[in-house]
């Protein structure tokens, strides 16, 4: 059996042997600044042959401020001024509304792959009609270089879109305080500003489906609205509400969703089961988490394919045998009884890669195969 038929038995509800692993996005196909860096050469050599790969490609992002949906807009509609100092990159956008100017500042500091939200363009309760008066329009993302990287990665895994909820729309772009108090003070606003965001990824979704993108989703945001930050029945009509729609859609074109969530989420798997997910990450053990991987598998058996249980921080920081252990007890809690697929919390975003991290995910390989064949 290919790795990428593995991955699809686990989506059927199959446990299959030997358990798969990931390490969540190393990998030539996710990320490509990775292949371009020599530091991660030696764990893509791995992951190119053994690592079960769910290949993250493009993604309607949620964060307004930085990424490539500001600029499906009309160029004269977005102002751009971008600045370097010896430590990062800024970027300051202003996005001249139908109801006046909207602007927002993100940080790209040198040697990490990520962006940072400095200012967002909702920051004060006015700025809710300017937003939703923008024009935005979704866009097909570039077939011709997803048909390529599918054809590059063949057999050794999935193809994986990146998707933002609703919810994670509306939250990343406006101070987290601020969202909270919103959703309590401004419902009326907050329901507005979640129906234009489901009405936005929707249209995505119509244009890419029937394209043959996927077949997974991984939909990030959910967590935004869970407890202990947010009422349990805030994350009822705010996620399990939209969700659905994005997930049934999903559905329809014989595609998966891949649940991201950290955190605790013992409260949280009965509404995903019914939600429909199909998988679910990172399962973080406590203290980060709420629940065991035990405790996970008996509340959905084969019902979810469950993603995880290894934090990041193991990787990053622990010595390779602890990171042994901890890959021995996740596969042999998980064998037999459940569609696992073991991976860390979360990929590096760092460059040079660290020796220590190095090290640690070879380790991480190394020991999934040994303990995911018995």
């Amino acid at each position: 059996m290919s790795r990428r038929e593995a991955l699809l038995s686990l989506l059927q509800g199959e446990t299959v042997s030997p358990i798969p692993f990931s390490t969540y996005g190393v990998d030539r196909y996710s990320h490509p600044w990775m292949a371009e860096d020599p530091s991660y050469e030696r764990v893509l050599e791995y992951t190119d042959e053994y690592e079960y790969i769910l290949a993250l490609h493009c993604s309607y992002y949620a964060s307004f401020g930085y990424s490539d949906i500001l600029e499906l807009l009309d160029p004269d509609m977005v102002e751009l001024e971008v600045w370097e100092t010896e430590e990062a990159e800024y970027f300051r956008r202003t996005v001249h509304t139908p109801k006046g100017d909207l602007s927002c500042l993100s940080r790209l500091s040198r040697g990490l792959h990520t962006a940072w939200q400095l200012e967002y363009l909702i920051k004060a309760d006015e700025d809710i009609d300017k937003f939703l008066s923008i024009p935005f329009k979704p866009k097909m993302p570039d077939k011709a270089r997803f048909l390529e990287t599918k054809g590059r990665l063949g057999d050794k895994g999935l193809m994986e879109i990146e998707i933002p909820d609703p919810l994670c729309i509306v939250v990343e772009n406006m101070v987290y305080e601020d969202f909270m108090v919103r959703s309590i003070t401004l419902k009326d606003e907050m329901t507005r500003l979640l129906d234009r965001a489901l009405e936005l990824i929707l249209e995505w979704l119509d244009l890419i489906l029937p394209e043959g993108f996927g077949p997974v989703f991984r939909i990030f945001g959910p967590e935004y609205g869970a407890p202990p930050y947010m009422h349990p029945d805030f994350f009822k009509w705010a996620v399990l509400g939209y969700d659905k729609h994005m997930i049934d859609k999903m559905h329809q074109h014989g595609c998966y969703a891949r649940m991201h969530m950290h955190g605790p989420v013992r409260n949280i798997i009965p509404h995903l089961v019914d939600l429909g997910a199909d998988m679910f990450d990172p399962c973080e053990p406590p203290p980060n988490g709420d629940i065991t991987l035990d405790e996970l598998i008996s509340m959905v058996g084969t019902d979810i394919v469950l993603m995880g249980n290894i934090e990041a921080d193991d990787i990053e920081r622990n010595s390779p045998a602890e990171v042994d252990r901890l890959v021995a007890e996740a596969m042999e809690t998980a064998r037999g009884r459940a569609c696992f697929i073991c991976t860390p919390s979360a990929s590096p975003i760092g460059s040079p890669l660290p020796d220590v991290t190095t090290r640690n995910l070879i380790q991480f390989i190394d020991s999934c195969r040994k303990y995911g064949a018995m």
